[in-house]
């Protein structure tokens, strides 16, 4: 897994179409935009687990809430 850090206004590129961009980081919480094709789905983690799907393999564990991540934004 690659991890990186980023600063507001900073972004990442998945492949030719998917941009991420770090949006602000406040009280603990990281603000991002995707800009995706409207064929590709994108969907946030809990969500995904919710309606029945797996977290997928190589991710940190979810951290619950209030307590601290080991990821500091």
């Amino acid at each position: 897994m690659l991890k990186l850090s980023l600063t507001p206004g900073e972004y990442l590129t998945i492949g030719d179409g998917i941009t991420v961009q770090l949006c602000r980081c406040e009280g603990g919480r990281a603000y991002l935009a995707v800009a995706a094709p409207r064929e590709i789905p994108v969907v946030r983690g809990a969500v995904l687990e919710r309606a029945g799907g797996r977290r997928p393999p190589g991710l940190a564990p979810a951290v619950p809430k209030g307590h601290k991540s080991d990821f500091p934004l």
